[in-house]
C-alpha cells in the first residue's frame, strides 16, 4: 500500500533518530523544535514545513535532502505481487496468468 509524504517522512525521521540512539527529547533540543510537534511529525500527524525539515535534519546531523529523498523513495515502493496488491484474491488461475507476465 502506498503511503503519503507526511507518513513516509515521519517514518524516516523516527528510524534515523533511533539509529542515532536519540530520544525525541534529544532531537527536539538539538533541532530547536517543540517536543510535541516533533512527535506529531514522526507519527505522520503533522506535515513538516521546509523550515521544520531543515531543523530536524540539523538535529539528526544530516542534509535535509537526504530525509526528503528517503521519504520519496519510500512512497515509490510498490508491491510486485498480486497477492500483496490484492490480498483477498483467491483465483489461482488468475495468479498463474499474472506470473507468466513477469
Amino acid at each position: 500500500m502506498r503511503t503519503n509524504f507526511q507518513t513516509a517522512f515521519g517514518e524516516v525521521v523516527r528510524e534515523r533518530r533511533l539509529a542515532n540512539k536519540q530520544t525525541l527529547r534529544t532531537l527536539s533540543a538539538n533541532g530547536h523544535l517543540a517536543l510535541g510537534y516533533l512527535s506529531e511529525v514522526e507519527r505522520g500527524q503533522k506535515c513538516a514545513s521546509s523550515d521544520i525539515i531543515e531543523a530536524i535534519a540539523n538535529g539528526l546531523g544530516v542534509e535535509s535532502c537526504e530525509l526528503i529523498i528517503e521519504a520519496g523513495l519510500r512512497m515509490a515502493e510498490v508491491p510486485d505481487t498480486p497477492e500483496s496488491l490484492f490480498p483477498d484474491v483467491r483465483n489461482l488461475e488468475w495468479q498463474k496468468q499474472y506470473a507468466d507476465l513477469r
